[in-house]
């Protein structure tokens, strides 16, 4: 293959429009992003969700499990991009920008799922993957609730899993 047929092949690679990101499907009202934002890009997140058995404060002879942290990885296909690690943050693994999200709307997603939520972001970055989202939608959930029996020790741990699709928007351009 020589020159000549490479060129016109990589011209046109780039005039092709990027494939259109659209909004996920089955959101309530309230877990829709603001109507002057749009989906900029969306990752697949794997991990789990870390619990710690601790003393009930209602009664003192029960256990009940507390959220300590997320330990996810990111992926845009099979590429590794991203890592949530610590509650509320996102961190891109190769730009090291990252943005902080807080809960505005939840959405129910079945007995052992983590609910959908979409989020206010905050990027912490001027620069890189995460520079100027404005809002991160968890979706499809599957896996990542307590377990429905509680611990029998203060200081146990349990690892669940769980999966989810991240949307994160912009403000669009219209």
């Amino acid at each position: 293959m020589g020159i000549r047929t490479l060129l016109p092949a990589a011209a046109l690679a780039f005039a092709l429009p990027a494939a259109a990101i659209t909004e996920p499907t089955g959101l309530a009202a309230g877990l829709r992003a603001p109507a002057n934002e749009e989906a900029s890009f969306m990752l697949s997140g794997n991990g789990a969700y870390i619990y710690q058995c601790r003393q009930s404060p209602l009664d003192p002879n029960s256990y009940e499990w507390g959220f300590v942290v997320p330990d996810a990885t990111l992926f845009e296909g099979s590429r590794t991009t991203a890592r949530h690690a610590t509650v509320g943050l996102y961190e891109s693994l190769s730009d090291r920008s990252s943005l902080s999200g807080v809960v505005r709307a939840s959405q129910a997603a079945g007995a052992s799922n983590l609910p959908w939520v979409l989020m206010r972001a905050q990027p912490l970055s001027e620069n890189g993957l995460f520079a100027n989202v404005t809002s991160i939608q968890r979706v499809n959930t599957v896996g990542g609730l307590a377990p429905s029996v509680a611990g029998t020790v203060i200081g146990q741990v349990a690892e669940v899993p769980y999966s989810a699709d991240y949307f994160f928007y912009r403000q669009s351009n219209n």
